[in-house]
Protein backbone atom coordinates (compact mmCIF):
# COMPACT_ATOMS: atom_id res chain seq x y z
CA UNK A 1 0.00 0.00 0.00
CA UNK A 2 3.01 2.25 0.80
CA UNK A 3 4.54 1.75 -2.55
CA UNK A 4 1.08 2.32 -4.47
CA UNK A 5 0.89 6.07 -2.49
CA UNK A 6 4.60 6.76 -3.43
CA UNK A 7 3.95 5.80 -6.61
CA UNK A 8 1.41 8.49 -6.60
CA UNK A 9 2.70 11.00 -5.19
CA UNK A 10 5.82 10.41 -7.73
CA UNK A 11 3.29 11.55 -10.27
CA UNK A 12 3.26 15.06 -8.83
CA UNK A 13 7.65 14.98 -8.75
CA UNK A 14 8.06 13.07 -12.28
CA UNK A 15 5.24 15.66 -13.77
CA UNK A 16 8.32 17.86 -14.50
CA UNK A 17 8.70 15.67 -17.28
CA UNK A 18 5.78 17.33 -19.43
CA UNK A 19 4.06 20.87 -17.97
CA UNK A 20 3.76 23.81 -18.62
CA UNK A 21 6.64 26.10 -19.39
CA UNK A 22 8.02 28.18 -16.45
CA UNK A 23 7.94 31.52 -16.18
CA UNK A 24 10.33 34.05 -16.96
CA UNK A 25 13.37 34.75 -19.08
CA UNK A 26 15.38 31.44 -19.72
CA UNK A 27 18.86 31.57 -18.35
CA UNK A 28 21.01 30.98 -21.58
CA UNK A 29 23.46 28.95 -19.44
CA UNK A 30 20.71 26.60 -19.37
CA UNK A 31 21.31 23.12 -21.12
CA UNK A 32 18.67 23.37 -24.15
CA UNK A 33 17.78 20.79 -26.45
CA UNK A 34 17.48 20.77 -30.63
CA UNK A 35 13.33 21.49 -29.87
CA UNK A 36 12.70 24.20 -27.86
CA UNK A 37 9.40 24.30 -25.30
CA UNK A 38 6.30 26.01 -27.07
CA UNK A 39 5.41 28.99 -24.94
CA UNK A 40 1.76 29.04 -26.30
CA UNK A 41 -1.17 26.70 -24.57
CA UNK A 42 -1.73 22.92 -25.66
CA UNK A 43 -2.99 22.49 -29.61
CA UNK A 44 -6.15 20.81 -29.70
CA UNK A 45 -5.73 17.22 -30.87
CA UNK A 46 -8.81 14.93 -32.42
CA UNK A 47 -6.92 11.54 -31.87
CA UNK A 48 -8.42 8.71 -30.67
CA UNK A 49 -5.95 6.45 -28.44
CA UNK A 50 -6.38 2.68 -30.35
CA UNK A 51 -4.83 1.39 -26.93
CA UNK A 52 -3.30 1.59 -24.26
CA UNK A 53 0.51 0.79 -22.81
CA UNK A 54 2.14 0.82 -19.12
CA UNK A 55 4.58 3.14 -18.89
CA UNK A 56 7.33 1.70 -16.60
CA UNK A 57 8.48 5.09 -15.18
CA UNK A 58 10.44 4.57 -12.42
CA UNK A 59 11.49 1.10 -13.04
CA UNK A 60 12.71 2.11 -15.79
CA UNK A 61 14.58 5.11 -14.44
CA UNK A 62 16.20 2.76 -11.63
CA UNK A 63 16.97 0.07 -12.94
CA UNK A 64 17.23 0.84 -16.88
CA UNK A 65 14.42 -1.77 -18.02
CA UNK A 66 12.19 0.08 -21.14
CA UNK A 67 9.35 2.47 -20.17
CA UNK A 68 7.07 1.03 -22.88
CA UNK A 69 7.29 -2.47 -24.21
CA UNK A 70 7.17 -3.16 -27.69
CA UNK A 71 8.83 -2.08 -31.26
CA UNK A 72 10.03 1.68 -30.37
CA UNK A 73 13.45 2.36 -32.87
CA UNK A 74 14.64 5.63 -32.85
CA UNK A 75 12.50 7.98 -30.96
CA UNK A 76 11.95 11.32 -31.20
CA UNK A 77 10.12 12.85 -28.03
CA UNK A 78 8.27 16.25 -28.87
CA UNK A 79 6.80 17.98 -25.04
CA UNK A 80 3.99 19.82 -25.62
CA UNK A 81 2.77 21.83 -22.76
CA UNK A 82 -0.15 18.91 -21.50
CA UNK A 83 1.46 15.90 -22.94
CA UNK A 84 4.93 14.18 -24.64
CA UNK A 85 4.37 12.62 -27.72
CA UNK A 86 6.89 10.07 -28.75
CA UNK A 87 7.47 9.18 -32.61
CA UNK A 88 9.86 6.03 -33.72
CA UNK A 89 10.65 4.17 -36.89
CA UNK A 90 8.10 1.97 -38.97
CA UNK A 91 6.40 -0.75 -37.32
CA UNK A 92 4.16 -3.65 -39.05
CA UNK A 93 1.23 -1.34 -38.69
CA UNK A 94 2.85 2.19 -38.70
CA UNK A 95 4.56 4.57 -41.14
CA UNK A 96 5.10 6.18 -38.41
CA UNK A 97 3.97 5.50 -34.71
CA UNK A 98 2.90 7.82 -32.20
CA UNK A 99 2.76 7.25 -28.52
CA UNK A 100 1.14 10.33 -26.34
CA UNK A 101 2.20 10.23 -22.70
CA UNK A 102 -0.43 12.82 -21.18
CA UNK A 103 0.69 15.13 -18.03
CA UNK A 104 -1.79 13.79 -15.77
CA UNK A 105 -1.49 10.27 -16.64
CA UNK A 106 2.08 9.67 -16.59
CA UNK A 107 2.18 5.86 -16.42
CA UNK A 108 -0.41 4.96 -19.40
CA UNK A 109 1.31 5.84 -23.04
CA UNK A 110 -1.90 5.98 -25.34
CA UNK A 111 -0.90 4.77 -28.51
CA UNK A 112 -2.52 6.58 -31.84
CA UNK A 113 -1.55 4.93 -34.52
CA UNK A 114 0.50 6.13 -37.83
CA UNK A 115 1.16 9.76 -37.60
CA UNK A 116 2.24 9.30 -41.29
CA UNK A 117 -0.58 7.72 -42.83
CA UNK A 118 -0.19 8.19 -46.16
CA UNK A 119 3.58 8.25 -48.45
CA UNK A 120 4.35 10.27 -51.12
CA UNK A 121 4.23 8.79 -55.51
CA UNK A 122 8.23 9.26 -55.32
CA UNK A 123 8.64 6.93 -52.40
CA UNK A 124 7.50 3.31 -51.08
CA UNK A 125 6.45 1.90 -47.71
CA UNK A 126 8.60 -0.35 -45.10
CA UNK A 127 11.45 1.86 -44.33
CA UNK A 128 10.26 4.90 -43.18
CA UNK A 129 12.60 5.67 -40.27
CA UNK A 130 14.12 8.10 -37.55
CA UNK A 131 11.26 10.78 -37.54
CA UNK A 132 11.91 14.17 -35.78
CA UNK A 133 9.05 17.02 -35.22
CA UNK A 134 9.38 20.84 -34.76
CA UNK A 135 6.75 22.51 -33.29
CA UNK A 136 6.97 25.76 -35.25
CA UNK A 137 5.43 28.75 -34.34
CA UNK A 138 1.97 28.92 -33.85
CA UNK A 139 -0.30 25.71 -34.39
CA UNK A 140 1.80 23.93 -37.19
CA UNK A 141 4.32 21.05 -36.78
CA UNK A 142 6.88 19.64 -39.29
CA UNK A 143 8.12 16.39 -39.34
CA UNK A 144 11.57 15.48 -40.99
CA UNK A 145 11.98 11.87 -41.73
CA UNK A 146 13.79 8.92 -44.06
CA UNK A 147 12.24 7.42 -46.46
CA UNK A 148 13.41 5.43 -49.77
CA UNK A 149 13.82 7.19 -52.99
CA UNK A 150 12.27 4.70 -56.41
CA UNK A 151 12.93 4.91 -59.78
CA UNK A 152 15.97 6.75 -61.06
CA UNK A 153 17.55 7.79 -57.65
CA UNK A 154 18.52 4.11 -57.69
CA UNK A 155 16.31 3.36 -54.30
CA UNK A 156 18.53 5.22 -52.22
CA UNK A 157 17.62 6.15 -48.51
CA UNK A 158 16.86 10.01 -48.37
CA UNK A 159 15.39 12.56 -46.18
CA UNK A 160 11.76 14.33 -46.67
CA UNK A 161 9.84 16.15 -44.83
CA UNK A 162 5.83 16.47 -43.92
CA UNK A 163 3.60 19.09 -42.24
CA UNK A 164 0.38 18.58 -39.56
CA UNK A 165 -1.56 20.75 -37.19
CA UNK A 166 -2.34 18.42 -34.69
CA UNK A 167 1.20 16.90 -33.33
CA UNK A 168 -0.49 13.41 -33.38
CA UNK A 169 -0.90 13.43 -37.36
CA UNK A 170 -1.73 13.11 -39.73
CA UNK A 171 1.29 14.91 -41.41
CA UNK A 172 0.87 15.27 -45.01
CA UNK A 173 3.52 14.97 -47.51
CA UNK A 174 2.85 16.74 -50.47
CA UNK A 175 6.58 16.44 -52.01
CA UNK A 176 7.53 15.35 -55.81
CA UNK A 177 11.49 14.71 -54.50
CA UNK A 178 13.38 14.20 -51.81
CA UNK A 179 14.20 16.68 -49.36
CA UNK A 180 17.56 16.28 -48.90
CA UNK A 181 19.41 13.09 -50.97
CA UNK A 182 23.13 13.57 -51.57
CA UNK A 183 23.26 10.33 -54.32
CA UNK A 184 27.08 10.89 -54.47
CA UNK A 185 27.27 10.04 -50.97
CA UNK A 186 24.68 6.84 -50.69
CA UNK A 187 21.88 9.25 -49.80
CA UNK A 188 20.44 11.18 -45.97
CA UNK A 189 19.32 9.68 -43.22
CA UNK A 190 18.78 9.98 -39.84
CA UNK A 191 17.27 14.20 -39.68
CA UNK A 192 17.41 15.88 -36.31
CA UNK A 193 15.90 19.67 -35.74
CA UNK A 194 17.98 21.85 -33.79
CA UNK A 195 16.58 25.48 -32.71
CA UNK A 196 20.20 27.49 -32.60
CA UNK A 197 20.08 30.76 -30.24
CA UNK A 198 19.57 33.01 -32.93
CA UNK A 199 16.00 30.67 -33.60
CA UNK A 200 18.15 29.94 -37.17
CA UNK A 201 16.43 26.44 -37.94
CA UNK A 202 19.39 23.40 -38.95
CA UNK A 203 19.15 19.75 -39.83
CA UNK A 204 21.09 17.29 -38.71
CA UNK A 205 21.93 14.37 -40.88
CA UNK A 206 23.83 11.61 -41.85
CA UNK A 207 25.34 10.43 -45.41
CA UNK A 208 24.64 6.87 -45.87
CA UNK A 209 27.63 6.22 -47.28
CA UNK A 210 27.45 2.65 -45.77
CA UNK A 211 25.18 1.70 -48.33
CA UNK A 212 27.54 1.62 -50.93
CA UNK A 213 30.79 1.29 -49.51
CA UNK A 214 31.37 5.02 -48.76
CA UNK A 215 32.65 7.04 -45.94
CA UNK A 216 29.79 8.47 -43.65
CA UNK A 217 29.59 12.05 -42.08
CA UNK A 218 27.50 13.90 -40.31
CA UNK A 219 26.37 17.29 -41.38
CA UNK A 220 24.69 20.38 -40.28
CA UNK A 221 22.53 22.13 -42.64
CA UNK A 222 20.44 25.46 -42.14
CA UNK A 223 16.77 25.24 -43.28
CA UNK A 224 14.52 28.29 -44.04
CA UNK A 225 12.30 29.81 -40.75
CA UNK A 226 9.35 27.79 -42.07
CA UNK A 227 11.79 24.55 -41.92
CA UNK A 228 10.29 23.37 -45.45
CA UNK A 229 13.67 24.68 -47.80
CA UNK A 230 17.39 24.95 -46.96
CA UNK A 231 18.83 27.80 -46.55
CA UNK A 232 22.58 27.06 -47.21
CA UNK A 233 24.98 23.57 -47.96
CA UNK A 234 25.44 21.45 -45.90
CA UNK A 235 28.65 21.27 -43.13
CA UNK A 236 30.65 18.40 -42.17
CA UNK A 237 30.71 17.55 -38.41
CA UNK A 238 32.46 14.48 -37.95
CA UNK A 239 33.28 11.48 -39.89
CA UNK A 240 33.92 7.68 -37.86
CA UNK A 241 37.59 8.16 -36.85
CA UNK A 242 37.30 5.81 -33.65
CA UNK A 243 38.27 2.08 -33.56
CA UNK A 244 35.06 1.46 -31.45
CA UNK A 245 32.80 3.18 -34.51
CA UNK A 246 33.35 0.42 -37.05
CA UNK A 247 33.73 2.87 -40.03
CA UNK A 248 29.91 4.30 -38.97
CA UNK A 249 28.75 7.43 -37.50
CA UNK A 250 24.68 7.73 -37.66
CA UNK A 251 21.50 9.02 -35.90
CA UNK A 252 22.88 12.06 -34.72
CA UNK A 253 21.71 14.55 -32.17
CA UNK A 254 22.74 18.17 -30.73
CA UNK A 255 22.60 19.87 -27.45
CA UNK A 256 23.68 23.04 -25.88
CA UNK A 257 25.07 24.61 -22.81
CA UNK A 258 26.36 28.21 -22.41
CA UNK A 259 28.65 28.41 -25.14
CA UNK A 260 29.79 24.84 -25.89
CA UNK A 261 27.35 22.32 -27.99
CA UNK A 262 27.67 18.80 -27.53
CA UNK A 263 26.77 16.63 -30.61
CA UNK A 264 25.32 13.10 -29.78
CA UNK A 265 25.44 10.15 -32.53
CA UNK A 266 25.41 6.26 -32.65
CA UNK A 267 28.07 3.98 -34.08
CA UNK A 268 28.75 0.57 -35.13
CA UNK A 269 26.02 -1.43 -36.45
CA UNK A 270 22.94 -1.14 -35.33
CA UNK A 271 21.86 -4.88 -34.73
CA UNK A 272 24.69 -5.97 -32.20
CA UNK A 273 25.55 -5.30 -28.89
CA UNK A 274 28.55 -3.22 -30.04
CA UNK A 275 26.14 -0.73 -31.19
CA UNK A 276 26.78 2.44 -28.52
CA UNK A 277 26.56 6.21 -28.44
CA UNK A 278 29.21 8.32 -28.96
CA UNK A 279 29.52 11.99 -28.15
CA UNK A 280 31.63 15.44 -29.70
CA UNK A 281 31.97 18.89 -28.30
CA UNK A 282 31.57 21.78 -30.86
CA UNK A 283 32.13 25.19 -30.84
CA UNK A 284 28.64 26.27 -32.65
CA UNK A 285 26.22 24.49 -34.54
CA UNK A 286 28.04 24.05 -37.39
CA UNK A 287 31.64 22.92 -35.67
CA UNK A 288 34.39 22.09 -35.88
CA UNK A 289 33.57 19.46 -33.52
CA UNK A 290 35.91 17.39 -30.84
CA UNK A 291 35.52 14.23 -29.82
CA UNK A 292 36.86 13.93 -26.21
CA UNK A 293 37.20 10.68 -25.42
CA UNK A 294 38.08 7.44 -27.63
CA UNK A 295 34.99 5.08 -26.27
CA UNK A 296 31.51 5.24 -26.43
CA UNK A 297 29.55 7.58 -24.48
CA UNK A 298 27.26 4.82 -23.27
CA UNK A 299 27.15 1.24 -24.34
CA UNK A 300 25.76 -1.62 -23.89
CA UNK A 301 24.15 -2.15 -19.98
CA UNK A 302 22.50 -4.82 -17.90
CA UNK A 303 19.12 -4.41 -19.72
CA UNK A 304 19.79 -2.29 -23.13
CA UNK A 305 21.81 -3.90 -25.79
CA UNK A 306 23.32 -2.10 -28.18
CA UNK A 307 21.71 1.22 -27.09
CA UNK A 308 21.51 3.97 -30.19
CA UNK A 309 18.73 6.47 -31.76
CA UNK A 310 19.17 9.04 -28.81
CA UNK A 311 17.16 12.18 -28.96
CA UNK A 312 16.42 14.85 -26.41
CA UNK A 313 13.91 17.09 -24.88
CA UNK A 314 13.24 19.80 -21.76
CA UNK A 315 11.55 19.17 -19.00
CA UNK A 316 9.50 22.40 -18.66
CA UNK A 317 8.22 21.63 -14.86
CA UNK A 318 11.20 20.88 -13.40
CA UNK A 319 15.25 22.00 -14.72
CA UNK A 320 16.96 19.73 -16.80
CA UNK A 321 17.08 17.55 -20.36
CA UNK A 322 15.88 14.15 -20.42
CA UNK A 323 17.17 11.38 -23.54
CA UNK A 324 14.65 8.80 -25.33
CA UNK A 325 17.20 5.72 -27.17
CA UNK A 326 16.32 2.59 -28.10
CA UNK A 327 17.89 -0.53 -27.26
CA UNK A 328 17.61 -4.53 -27.43
CA UNK A 329 16.66 -6.72 -24.62
CA UNK A 330 19.47 -9.34 -23.62
CA UNK A 331 19.71 -11.60 -25.82
CA UNK A 332 17.49 -9.92 -28.50
CA UNK A 333 19.94 -8.02 -30.85
CA UNK A 334 19.46 -8.88 -34.29
CA UNK A 335 17.39 -11.63 -34.13
CA UNK A 336 14.51 -12.13 -35.95
CA UNK A 337 12.13 -11.46 -33.37
CA UNK A 338 13.99 -8.68 -31.98
CA UNK A 339 12.39 -5.55 -30.90
CA UNK A 340 14.19 -2.40 -30.07
CA UNK A 341 12.83 -1.10 -26.94
CA UNK A 342 12.00 2.73 -25.92
CA UNK A 343 14.16 3.78 -23.01
CA UNK A 344 14.46 7.07 -20.54
CA UNK A 345 17.59 9.09 -18.85
CA UNK A 346 18.15 12.12 -17.99
CA UNK A 347 21.34 14.24 -18.05
CA UNK A 348 23.30 16.20 -15.27
CA UNK A 349 25.53 18.82 -16.04
CA UNK A 350 28.61 18.70 -13.26
CA UNK A 351 31.31 21.28 -13.36
CA UNK A 352 34.56 20.39 -14.84
CA UNK A 353 33.40 17.77 -16.70
CA UNK A 354 33.60 17.92 -20.38
CA UNK A 355 30.51 15.50 -20.96
CA UNK A 356 27.59 15.36 -19.57
CA UNK A 357 26.68 12.35 -17.68
CA UNK A 358 23.11 10.39 -17.61
CA UNK A 359 21.45 10.99 -13.74
CA UNK A 360 18.16 9.53 -14.16
CA UNK A 361 18.97 7.04 -11.82
CA UNK A 362 20.23 9.47 -9.15
CA UNK A 363 16.91 11.15 -10.25
CA UNK A 364 14.13 8.61 -10.15
CA UNK A 365 15.79 7.62 -6.19
CA UNK A 366 15.57 11.70 -5.43
CA UNK A 367 11.98 11.98 -6.42
CA UNK A 368 10.75 8.63 -4.16
CA UNK A 369 12.82 9.91 -1.21
CA UNK A 370 11.10 12.94 -1.46
CA UNK A 371 7.63 11.32 -2.12
CA UNK A 372 8.63 8.67 1.41
CA UNK A 373 9.33 12.28 3.18
CA UNK A 374 6.47 13.85 2.29
CA UNK A 375 4.15 10.25 3.21
CA UNK A 376 6.24 10.34 6.55
CA UNK A 377 4.52 13.61 7.05
CA UNK A 378 1.09 13.05 6.06
CA UNK A 379 1.12 9.99 8.48
CA UNK A 380 2.28 11.72 10.97
CA UNK A 381 0.05 14.94 10.68
CA UNK A 382 -2.81 12.08 10.22
CA UNK A 383 -1.23 9.76 13.63
CA UNK A 384 -1.42 12.96 15.28
CA UNK A 385 -5.18 14.33 14.49
CA UNK A 386 -6.60 10.90 15.34
CA UNK A 387 -4.84 10.82 18.85
CA UNK A 388 -5.85 14.48 19.04
CA UNK A 389 -9.45 13.67 18.25
CA UNK A 390 -9.31 10.66 20.84
CA UNK A 391 -8.42 12.74 23.41
CA UNK A 392 -11.04 15.23 22.85
CA UNK A 393 -13.47 12.62 22.76
CA UNK A 394 -12.29 11.19 25.90
CA UNK A 395 -12.38 14.26 27.77
CA UNK A 396 -16.31 15.12 26.74
CA UNK A 397 -16.94 11.44 27.60
CA UNK A 398 -15.60 12.20 30.92
CA UNK A 399 -17.55 15.34 31.57
CA UNK A 400 -20.71 13.93 30.52
CA UNK A 401 -20.39 10.97 33.10
CA UNK A 402 -19.37 13.66 35.86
Amino acid sequence: MLVKVLLLIGLSLFAGLISAPPAGAKDPNDAQPGQRLPTRGPVKSSSVPKAERDVNLVDGLLRGVPIVEGDFADPFALAEPDALYIYATNTVDANIPVIRIRKNQLFKAQYLGDALPTLPSWTVKGFQWAPSVWAAPGDSFVMYYTTPSSGGLGNKQCISRATSTDPAGPFVDNSTEAFICPLSEGGAIDASIFVDTDDVLYLIWKSDGNCCNLPTVIYSQPLTSDGLSVAGPPVELITASQPWEDNLVEGPSMIRKGATYYLFYSANQWDTTDYAIGAATCTSVSGPCTKPEEKPWMDSGTFSKGPGGQEFFESAGKPGVWMVHHGWLPNQAGTPGGQRRLYLDKLGFQQGDTLPTRTGKAAAAEALVQDALIVGLVLAAIIGLWFLVRSLLRRRKQKSAA
